[in-house]
């Protein structure tokens, strides 16, 4: 049995290819840090760099190919947008035998539906998508030390279910094993503690934040499962939101999400 200590480790003892994404995490971390300091350290790893400035130029940021350099990409993204996709790098994520089924459907899918929901509930876009991107990262350390491809669903029906057979196999859940992991990584603290509870009921004075979390990951399941259930999900948006979302509003806001997801996944290191 696994503990998180042992995930954490795991992390840290990173392939010499991740150097400039850890390099980035390390930078990210600095106060002192610039735009300048960062396009420097993912300009050492191209793919990285492609990336970057490929997500700089999408349909979220509304410059239509007018981004040219890592500089103005960074500038554009936004540390904490760059800082999560360190971590994906850095954990060997763009390895398809290093995640579980539909992870990348999945993450793709939550940061869109998180950059989507964010101005409506009033959160910040740029850290809702980082959100929305890395908010299941443990369940693909977790896999890395022992698939279990019976789990691997972009949204378990059960989430307790979940999390009491990825205790007995692991020692811990993919919930808090992320959290901790990017903790370890001084994510900002109200981050990982979304993360942490990222499958329990959010409380009534829910912040913003949180509200989009819950709220992107019930749209995504719209958009994912095969057998969705219609009637939870809009009222999950419709309570999340605080009425702001109706429930004649959830079928543009689908294919918004299907249309957003498939343009992110297409750039994403999967």
């Amino acid at each position: 049995m696994i503990t998180a200590v042992d995930v954490l480790a795991r992390f840290e003892d990173l392939p010499s290819r991740a150097g400039a994404a850890t390099r980035v995490l390390v930078l990210a971390d600095d106060a002192d840090t610039t735009a300048t300091d960062l396009a420097h350290a993912i300009g050492t790893d191209p793919a990285f760099a492609a990336l970057v400035i490929s997500l700089a130029n999408s349909a979220y940021y509304g410059l239509g190919g007018r981004v040219t350099t890592l500089h103005y990409a960074v500038s554009v993204i936004g540390f904490q947008t760059i800082r999560s996709l360190a971590v994906t790098l850095a954990a060997g994520l763009d390895n398809p035998k290093s995640v579980p089924a539909g992870f990348w459907e999945q993450a793709a899918t939550a940061a869109a539906a998180s950059n989507l929901l964010a101005p409506m509930l009033g959160a910040s876009a740029g850290d809702a998508f980082s959100l929305g991107l890395v908010h299941t990262l443990g369940s693909a350390l977790l896999h890395q030390h022992s698939p279990l491809p019976a789990l691997c669903l972009p949204f378990p029906d059960d989430a307790y279910e979940l999390d009491v057979k990825e205790r007995e196999l692991y020692g811990i859940g993919h919930a808090a094993a992320g959290a901790q992991v990017l903790a370890g990584w001084r994510f900002p603290e109200r981050l990982c503690t979304l993360i942490a509870g990222h499958h329990s009921p959010p409380l009534p004075n829910a912040a913003p934040l949180e509200r989009v979390l819950h709220a992107s990951r019930a749209l995504s399941d719209l958009v994912l499962s095969a057998d969705p259930n219609r009637e939870r999900i809009e009222h999950s948006l419709v309570w999340m939101s605080e009425g702001r979302i109706a429930p004649s509003d959830v079928d543009a806001l689908a294919r918004d999400l299907e249309r957003d997801a498939e343009s992110l996944l297409a750039l994403l290191p999967t």
